[in-house]
């Protein structure tokens, strides 16, 4: 009998099977390395991002209230605020309906201790006209080292808690005589102190154009600038001092100090560029002719430091004073350490899923597989020039 070549229906029927079994086998290996080939770039992109975020918020904060480093100021407390829990945008803060108190956004003030520092000669009266200065140390006023630079931020100070920050918009050629952009909102008795600072502030917005969220900084109360795109939420809670501040009486009437913040003027002495009584400011008052603190005490939470609500930063006492343009909280004055959250998500909505707990902007896919949630971290920064 001859044999007929060929497949019998059997035999290709279990052949099929053998290739549907094998194609199933690649196309399970194949797939989940698809999904990793998606989803790894987007973790990755996500930690870096999330890096960077974190550096550039922790550098800052770390030098917050870096003051004067010469004549008085480089001993003295700090009498102006380190940090501003809102965005200061170049004007008054007067300006800021409730005062300055937001939780999504802050300010950092720092004066460099190797940046050009002089004095103010005279006593400041007309706010408006050029400043003559002197040198708060040995190095001439004339020397590059020295000498103050036309479109530099300056901060202007004289230890009794008014401050201002303007730009430089010309300097002489020896350095003696300085014009700003704008004029003070306060005059200044002779000494107040001007250098060179930073005024560098973070928070939320969302781009008009993209609708992406970002976290942006803007410098100087300058315009701002995305730093981290995708940037979901951002906040920061204050700690401080619990005490209030008190007075230190040295050996010395000149050895006198506050705990922290501007000390008031003795018993009986007025501040005429202030609306306190005599012998008052806005962290002390006079009791039975002793000083005693305007400020409450606190209960202590964190590291022996206090919690400060936003309420707390916004309800006054006033410094310098409450008609000040630039008044600011005296609790402000108390803060020592910054906490920041920061939360971020993955740019690409293909690896962002539908759960709202893992996703702030849910995305498209339903695949475990391809999911990078967002991720948040939570850091606190100590201020280092703020307790001096």
């Amino acid at each position: 009998m001859t044999r007929v070549s060929g497949f019998t229906l059997v035999e290709f029927i279990v052949a099929t099977l053998i290739v549907l079994v094998g194609t199933a086998l690649a196309v399970s290996l194949v797939m989940p390395a698809s999904a990793a080939f998606q989803a790894l770039p987007e973790s990755t992109d996500l930690v870096q991002r999330l890096r960077a975020a974190v550096d550039a918020l922790r550098s800052d904060l770390a030098n917050a209230g870096g003051g004067p480093s010469l004549g008085w100021g480089s001993g003295a407390p700090l009498a102006w605020p380190a940090v501003l829990p809102c965005r200061w945008t170049g004007s008054a803060l007067s300006g800021t309906a409730g005062g300055c108190a937001r939780g999504d956004s802050i300010t950092i003030l720092s004066m460099a201790g190797s940046a050009p520092q002089a004095l103010v000669a005279p006593a400041i009266q007309d706010q408006t006209a050029p400043l003559a200065l002197s040198a708060a140390s040995a190095c001439a006023l004339d020397r590059s080292a020295c000498k103050l630079h036309a479109g530099a931020l300056l901060l202007l100070v004289d230890g009794t808690s008014s401050w201002d920050l303007v730009t430089a918009s010309a300097v002489s050629t020896d350095g003696r005589t300085l014009t700003t952009s704008r004029r003070s909102s306060t005059a200044y008795a002779p000494g107040a102190l001007v250098g060179e600072a930073t005024a560098r502030a973070y928070f939320g917005a969302v781009e008009a154009g993209t609708g992406t969220p970002q976290l942006r900084r803007a410098d100087d109360g300058g315009n701002s600038y995305a730093l981290i795109d995708h940037a979901v939420a951002l906040s920061f809670e204050y700690f401080g001092a619990a005490a209030p501040p008190a007075i230190v009486d040295g050996p010395a009437p000149a050895s006198r100090a506050a705990t922290y913040g501007p000390l008031p003027p003795p018993a009986g002495v007025d501040n005429p560029l202030d609306l306190w009584p005599a012998g008052e400011n806005c962290t002390f008052m006079l009791q039975d002719e002793s000083h005693v603190s305007r400020l409450a005490s606190l209960a202590p939470e964190v590291s022996g430091l206090a919690r400060l609500p936003s309420a707390l930063l916004a309800d006054g006492p006033w410094c310098p004073d409450a008609a000040s343009a630039n008044r600011f909280d005296a609790d402000l004055l108390r803060i020592r350490l910054v906490r920041v959250t920061v939360r971020l998500q993955a740019q690409s909505p293909g690896v962002r899923g539908i759960a709202a707990g893992w996703f702030a902007h849910p995305g498209l896919t339903r695949d475990a597989t391809r999911l990078v949630p967002d991720m948040t971290v939570l850091f606190d920064v100590a201020l280092r020039g703020a307790g001096r």
